[in-house]
């Protein structure tokens, strides 16, 4: 899994890719359109390196309104709308909500494999 981030409605080049990713960690919200008190909406927070979290910055500061796509091959797996400038490089993604506990744990460890191997990747050119 590669995940890349996008700026929906603009051009085809991801703002950021899985070498700008340090960390995933997967989390819930209350499904507040649901009346069943065990629905959930299921999120991927992004923790971002220090130079992808400026450019984020930057970009956040100028686009309010606007969304950031998470996809992976081909396929948008969460969104994240701008409400506001994000300063501190963490960024979290609420996927779909008919996506089940299961299917955002398998995607969560799959992400986290592959940043596992792309850190290693990483690591392995430095040197």
């Amino acid at each position: 899994m590669r995940p890349k981030i996008f700026l929906e409605g603009a051009s085809p080049i991801p703002l950021f890719d899985e070498y700008d990713i340090r960390t995933a960690q997967i989390g819930t919200v209350e499904n507040i359109f649901s009346k069943d008190e065990n629905d959930r909406v299921y999120t991927i927070w992004l923790t971002l390196d220090r130079r992808s979290s400026f450019y984020l910055q930057k970009e956040t500061a100028t686009r309010p309104g606007g969304r950031l796509q998470l996809v992976s091959n081909g396929q948008v797996l969460g969104i994240h709308p701008i409400e506001a400038t994000i300063s501190n490089g963490v960024l979290p993604f609420i996927l779909s909500t008919r996506m089940t506990e299961q299917g955002a744990r398998i995607l969560y460890d799959q992400m986290g494999q592959s940043l596992i191997h792309i850190q290693a990747e990483l690591a392995n050119e430095r040197k």
